[in-house]
Formats: structure tokens, sequence, C-alpha cells
């Protein structure tokens, strides 16, 4: 079964995957086991203006992804495939993980590698060609640092046409400046006073454990994919100082503050995304039923 490909996902993998502080298969829905409880650090993150804009899940985005999902199988019907992507789950609360843009959170933060998608291999030439068309037919936006291409004909790209028209483009294009607008935001912090605050005393409390670095982030991802939070020295570290030093509260509440200045500079971005995710879901409802 050829994985399903919709282009908010897929838009939002890969601006993403830009950012130096977001993980593919890390994320964080616990919080350490002192300092901050679990509620405060669930708020904080989802306090945080990008958070509700590119990462919550959302009946809206699940009826969106679902409509788009059965737009593509009806379309691949009518030229003689069956195509059974899976259907998009609801959200819910355990659905409801975060980035991790500050390092490691608890003990128990998901530091496992990504699902191995399914393999295209197996499908004929004339199914994948239905699905997205023509190799050389595509669709591009790029920002400051990425550029995205998607398929500009196929069942996929009806699908898509379907909920937005003739602005597919514009919202590759909206996608990316918001995920770059994310990861610029990240960079803006390491310049705010009382977060580099925060890195200093978290930084000094790790030097005393014996953990050389100035950086959670780097921390992390030095650490290997099968490492035993629980029982990694460094990992037991990290999570304590940061406790110790009340570093997430105030990385947190400081990011909020810069990632709205970001939005406050571009409006026009925010209300291009709202208006096409309006959009989508308008026409969502109606195939949905």
């Amino acid at each position: 079964m050829v994985t399903r490909k919709i282009a908010v996902i897929a838009t939002a993998v890969a601006v993403i995957a830009c950012a130096a502080w977001v993980f593919v298969g890390r994320s964080g829905p616990s919080a350490p086991a002192a300092g901050p409880s679990e509620p405060d650090i669930a708020r904080l993150s989802a306090d945080l203006p990008f958070y509700a804009l590119l990462h919550a899940p959302s009946e809206r985005q699940w009826r969106i992804a679902e409509a788009e999902r059965r737009l593509a199988v009806t379309c691949m019907a009518a030229h003689g495939h069956r195509y059974t992507p899976a259907a998009i789950p609801r959200p819910s609360a355990a659905t409801a993980d975060h980035p991790l843009p500050f390092g490691l959170e608890s003990l128990t933060s998901n530091t496992a590698g990504p699902a191995p998608a399914a393999s295209e291999q197996q499908e004929s030439k004339a199914f994948l060609a239905a699905l997205y068309g023509p190799a050389d037919r595509r669709i591009s936006a790029k920002g400051k640092t990425i550029k995205v291409t998607w398929p500009a004909t196929g069942c996929q790209a009806e699908a898509e046409k379907r909920l937005l028209g003739s602005e597919r483009a514009r919202w590759l294009q909206v996608s990316i400046e918001l995920g770059e607008g994310e990861q610029q935001a990240r960079k803006n912090l390491d310049k705010d006073p009382d977060f580099r605050a925060a890195d200093a005393r978290w930084a000094l409390c790790a030097l005393a454990a014996g953990v050389e670095t100035d950086d959670p982030v780097h921390l992390l991802n030095s650490l290997p994919r099968d490492t035993n939070l629980a029982t990694s020295p460094v990992a037991k570290a990290d999570v304590r100082c940061k406790s110790d030093t009340d570093y997430l509260r105030t990385a947190y509440t400081r990011l909020a503050v810069v990632q709205q200045a970001w939005l406050d500079a571009h409006p026009a971005v925010l209300t291009t995304w709202r208006s096409l995710m309006k959009r989508q879901d308008s026409v969502a409802r109606g195939v949905l039923g």
C-alpha cells in the first residue's frame, strides 16, 4: 500500500525538518519529575503561537486530511486502481505530543526514530502515475532556506484542488513561510537576555555534573537513538539541571514572546494561512457530509 501523502503533512515535514530544534521522532508529552509539573509543560508548549498553527492536532485538520484521503480513493477507483490508505485517526490526548525545542523534558521523552514508511516500489508505474501524475509535472514553492515540489496532476493533486482550488501553490508557500518563521523565532530566542541567563544557569549545573555543553539541543542530538534515558547519566543530569534551574518554564515563556513577535511582524502570512485553512475546512465538511 502506498503511504498516503497529503499536502499539509508533507509541507510541514519538509519545513520543520530544516529547523535545528525539531527532531523527527522526538517528541515530549511528559515533563520532569521535579520542577514544572506535567500540566505546566503541556500548557507552556500549547501556548506557543506556532504550536496551534503547525503542531496541534485538531478536528479541523482531521476533516481536511480525511476528506483529501476519501477524494483520492474515489479518484483512483475511477482510474481502475484500488487505493486503500488507512483512515485518518481523529485527534485525541494520545496524539497531542509536542516538539522538543529545548532538548529533553523528561526521562521518558520519545527518542525513537520514525516508523518506516510503506514502500512504493511494489506498486505499478500506472498506479503511481494515476496517484501522483508524471514525474516532470510539478508545482513548487520556496522560502529562504528550502524549496518544496509537489505533484501538479494525478489523484493526489485532484484531491488537493478540490479543497484549495487554484491556491495549492500559495498554500505550499505560506506553509514554508510559517515553518521558516518558527525556525527564525527559535534562532531569535538565543538573543533574548532572560533565555541566555537561563541557558547559562543550566550549562553551569550540567558542567558540575560532568556534562560539558552549552546547548541542551545539541546534547539531545548527541545521544544515540537507542539510549535508555532512565539510566543515562547524561540524560539524567540534563533533566535534573533543567528542573533545578527552572529552565523549561523560562525557555517556553520567552519563546512564546519571540514567536508572537515574528507573527506580529508578518501579519499577511498568518492571514493567508487562516483563510486557506478555513477554505479547506469548508470544502472538507461538504465532502464528509
